[in-house]
């Protein structure tokens, strides 16, 4: 930086350049004027522009403790410079990257308005959930692309002068991943909920002191774990209590587009983000090509003319800069898109379907000819179907006059009666997948019984799958095998979401897949699926290919619902295929507007 610093000892690593308030660096382009802490390898500062005349946010970047320069901190430039193709109001846009012998600066554009311990300091609860909307949809479109934020460190975040949380000193560690996002995205709201931030700091932080320090940690309980913020302030709403907790536990919500559809349910709308195409910052390129270091020494002082040049033009030709974001045209955030997910077929789920006059369910039972056993056993389930829907009729009305004899005074709440009517329901209809007694033909001959599957299918392999279509990502595809391992106390589990799956509106996805790979081809002819999630309906259906893009690739063999422990589907027409798909259509319900599901087994026969 100009400051006569002793040169180096040949090979030693050399120490990053010392820092203060009026030093000049980049050949003296840019004045630093305050510290906003920093982690390991980074350090964060506000500077002036002198040349343009403006304020930006300086992340340095050097080589960690240890390593031989450039070390780390060039996959650090290399992956922060990434995040140029990533619009969106919750990330500071990357004005320019400049590559030294031993590190480098990337320059973001400066957020005014306050630091998260500034804001942090007088929680305001009731606003909190919409504060991170912004920073949701940046981790989103992140993810979308396959990057990370690198949501680590209070330090990096601010908010606008209108209460949005902001990506200010962005600068993505080899340790990022999207999960880690998913968690960042957490202790943030936790943060602006109770005022204290969850978790460790990353390492090096104590080495950097932010211009006004940092929130306080937040406690834990005799078992070490984290206090819920409705116990820590008043006024904090249940439901941001909840999605801070569990983006926080990291493997209830496994995606930031989750996170977003969560918050857009709470808030209504979108997040905004600036417009693909949108002109970088009068004054800079998105990239610099690589200078030859950031002391006042080394950098050159005719880099940014060209710039300077193209940014009167565009001040001329009346180009706003993306400090004003602008809504994404055709954007329409993440429950639209749920809403036109791809759903089955009726008529194209099962082969062979074939067409029926209209009030003829089977054109046999008006034949002359005695019925075959695929008749009889067609009639049997008609009529056990009958059966399960008087069953129905029955208790509902056992219900309605019972409560009418004792006046009303059943306080126990309408949708805990309707439930136990459904499993009176399911029992009765559970005698469809019963085969009749053998009973004689018009021939003479007994109709056999179906024998029970009892031979294992060998499965390979399973992961988590969605369709193409589907917003957000397929779901904690690390843990799928756990429903293939024998093992009933390890689980795979979905996200958890405010509102159930389904094609309606408020749904964030149509469903949850799991696809089973198995050994070789196979007929299966029972899946059974075992899960301490009452309540959770599933579709089995049978796959062409490791990776259908949607469910129209694939073929439905059958639905089950999990009732006291596990949900068994008999499939009568059996198809051969090399992968099955547990198609997870309806979720448990695990507390107020918390919908999940966690499954321990999933057991194939033929």
């Amino acid at each position: 930086m100009g400051d006569g610093r002793v040169a180096p000892v040949q090979g030693a690593t050399p120490s990053p350049p010392r820092l203060t308030a009026g030093g000049l660096v980049s050949g003296g382009r840019y004045e630093l004027l305050e510290p906003h802490g920093g982690v390991a390898g980074q350090a964060f500062w506000r500077a002036r522009d002198k040349r343009l005349g403006r304020d930006v946010a300086l992340t340095f970047v050097d080589p960690l403790p240890g390593e031989a320069p450039p070390g780390s901190a060039t996959g650090v430039l290399d992956r922060t410079v990434a995040l140029t193709g990533v619009y969106s109001d919750g990330l500071a846009r990357v004005l320019d990257v400049i590559r030294g012998r031993a590190g480098g600066i990337v320059v973001s554009e400066w957020v005014p308005g306050r630091s998260l311990t500034a804001a942090v300091a007088e929680p305001e609860p009731g606003s909190a959930v919409g504060a991170v909307r912004g920073l949701a949809d940046a981790a989103t479109r992140a993810e979308e692309k396959g990057l990370a934020l690198g949501l680590d460190s209070p330090d990096r975040i601010r908010l606008t002068e209108d209460g949005r949380a902001l990506l200010a000193f962005p600068g993505v560690r080899s340790s990022a991943d999207t999960r880690g996002d998913v968690r960042g995205l957490g202790a943030v709201l936790y943060a602006l909920l109770t005022g204290s931030w969850p978790g460790p700091l990353p390492d090096g932080s104590d080495a950097h002191e932010p211009r006004d320090g940092r929130p306080g940690a937040a406690p834990v309980d005799d078992d070490d774990e984290l206090v819920d913020p409705t116990v820590l302030g008043s006024g904090v709403p249940p439901e941001s209590a909840v999605l801070a907790m569990r983006s926080l536990d990291g493997s209830s919500v496994s995606s930031a587009a989750t996170v977003r559809s969560m918050i857009a349910d709470r808030v209504g709308g979108p997040a905004h983000a600036a417009a693909p195409g949108a002109p970088p910052v009068a004054g800079y390129s998105a990239v610099q090509p690589a200078a030859q270091g950031y002391t006042a020494q080394n950098h050159s002082a005719h880099e940014h003319t060209a710039q300077e040049r193209a940014a009167q033009e565009h001040t001329a030709q009346g180009f706003a800069t993306p400090g004003g974001a602008a809504a994404t045209p055709g954007y329409s955030g993440p429950l639209s898109t749920a809403a036109a997910s791809t759903a089955p077929a009726a008529a194209g789920d099962s082969p062979g379907n074939t067409s029926t006059p209209p009030g003829d369910p089977d054109p046999q039972l008006h034949s002359h000819n005695p019925p075959d056993a695929q008749t009889q056993k067609r009639r049997w389930h008609i009529m056990a179907g009958t059966s399960a829907g008087a069953v129905v009729v029955i208790a509902l009305l056992a219900a309605w006059m019972l409560g009418a004899l004792t006046g009303g005074g059943d306080e126990t709440p309408l949708s805990q009666q309707l439930d136990a009517i459904e499993r009176a329901a399911q029992a009765s209809r559970s005698a469809e997948a019963v085969d009749p007694d053998p009973e004689e033909t018009g021939e003479g001959e007994p109709v056999p019984a179906a024998a029970s599957p009892t031979t294992p299918v060998e499965v390979a392999d399973a992961s988590s799958w969605q369709p193409s279509s589907s917003p957000g990502t397929a779901e904690n595809s690390g843990s799928a095998p756990n429903v293939i391992d024998g093992d009933t106390a390890t689980v795979w589990s979905t996200d958890t979401y405010l509102n159930q799956l389904g094609d309606s509106g408020a749904a964030f996805k149509p469903g949850v897949g799991l696809l089973l790979s198995l050994d070789e081809a196979n007929e299966v002819q029972k899946v059974v699926v075992r899960s301490d999630d009452d309540g959770v309906e599933f579709e089995i259906r049978a796959a062409d290919s490791a990776t259908p893009t949607s469910l129209d690739d694939t073929t439905l063999l059958g639905k089950g619902t999990v009732r006291d422990g596990s949900g068994t589907v008999t499939i009568d027409d059996a198809v051969e295929s090399e992968y099955v798909l547990v198609w997870i259509t309806r979720l448990g319900t695990s507390g107020p507007q918390a919908y999940d599901a966690s499954i321990s087994e999933v057991e194939l026969t033929r």
